[in-house]
């Protein structure tokens, strides 16, 4: 008898960088403009990546602002 293949629902390996936002800061979510002048500046790693006229970054991407990291590390 064959095997069955099952299907599995996967985490995606990118994601729209607005949905990102959602996930990560949920109704206060910076506007679109922000999150590219976060992307220009790095403030996001990984950095996203520009697939057409997109950004799409990894699920687990965090914005790490060097101020912010730097109070909660001597915090």
């Amino acid at each position: 008898m064959r095997a069955r293949k099952t299907l599995t629902v996967e985490t995606p390996k990118l994601i729209p960088l607005e949905a990102w936002a959602k996930i990560v800061f949920g109704d206060y979510a910076p506007h679109r403009n922000t999150l590219y002048n976060w992307r220009r500046g790095g403030w996001i790693v990984p950095a996203p990546i520009r697939i057409g006229n997109r950004y799409f970054v990894e699920p687990n991407a965090v914005y790490a602002d060097e101020h912010g990291d730097m109070a909660r590390r001597l915090g």
